[in-house]
């Protein structure tokens, strides 16, 4: 049960970090013809998006890692498909300014 509930929050924390990067992304924004972002907190992106997994492997929790690396793409993906406003709004509850 530990590697599950390890594994979740791991995604759940990389999660974050995806929100921010694509919430942020200029590029992105640009091409749907939104203004920039005032702020683009690339460092604590990536942070919470990197950290988890290397806290697994730490931890020892190999199958965790696994699961985290298999589940972390695609959970990107899945937020690509989505406009910057609906990554920005799904991502306004979890970093209030």
């Amino acid at each position: 049960m530990i590697p599950v509930l390890a594994t979740l929050a791991a995604i759940l924390v990389s999660l974050a970090g995806i929100i921010l990067l694509a919430a942020s992304d200029p590029k992105r924004r640009r091409v749907f013809g939104l203004p920039e972002a005032r702020r683009r907190p690339v460092a604590l992106a990536c942070l919470c998006l990197v950290a988890p997994g290397i806290a697994l492997l730490i931890a020892g929790q190999p199958a965790a890692f696994v699961m985290w690396l298999a589940a972390v793409p695609l959970v990107g993906w899945a937020l690509a498909a989505l406009s910057p406003t609906r990554v920005a709004r799904m991502g306004s509850g979890l970093f209030r300014r």
